[in-house]
């Protein structure tokens, strides 16, 4: 075979084909490897993204929600009495008493904080009343009416008739409500 010049070009050319496809399988080998990361990267954000879809969809649905919601407190505002409306509410129970032509013999208001417990935020004051009646059957029924379409929200909690004393048609009658006042909870614009 040739001269040692020839061997050696021989062997250079052999040794840098091995390097050279070394070099290749290595490129490929880590090609494919970060393919790989890249793909499981791809198909994570393919995933988030189909998540995020979900939740936007959501959003229409949830806007309407809370747009309902918010309808309805507004409903709820209103026909809660304020404080002021409370304090009518005293005069109108003498015009209830009257037009039903029943006798209220004693009244007792107080008023106490509604809705208060472990971490509720305080929306409500819950205004109640105790009231003694004197009259009949039929004056009471007509008084509850008058009492439950009053314009603002009134709840019965409890009644309770017995006969008078006086041996008539009279009943002793022991009624308590309540009715609510919002408490606007938002911060005062000259707030500290």
């Amino acid at each position: 075979m040739g001269n040692k010049k020839e061997k050696m070009v021989l062997l250079a050319l052999l040794i840098g084909s091995g390097v050279l496809a070394l070099l290749a399988g290595t490129g490929v080998y880590l090609l494919q490897r970060k393919s790989s990361e890249l793909e499981i990267a791809n198909q994570s954000l393919k995933s988030r993204v189909a998540k995020a879809q979900t939740k936007i969809a959501k959003l229409g649905e949830l806007r309407l929600q809370r747009e309902s919601a918010d309808r309805r407190l507004i409903v709820a505002e209103r026909i809660l009495p304020s404080q002021e409306e409370v304090e009518n509410l005293v005069d109108n129970l003498s015009e209830f008493a009257i037009e039903s032509g029943i006798i209220i013999s004693e009244a007792k208001p107080a008023l106490r904080a509604a809705l208060a417990g472990r971490g509720v935020v305080k929306k409500f004051h819950e205004a109640t009343f105790s009231l003694a009646l004197v009259g009949d059957f039929f004056q009471f029924v007509e008084f509850i009416n008058k009492l439950e379409n009053y314009k603002r929200f009134i709840r019965v909690d409890e009644f309770s008739i017995k006969s008078g004393t006086t041996g008539g048609s009279a009943l002793s009658i022991g009624l308590n409500f309540a009715t609510f006042t919002y408490v606007d909870s938002s911060p005062s614009k000259g707030g500290k």
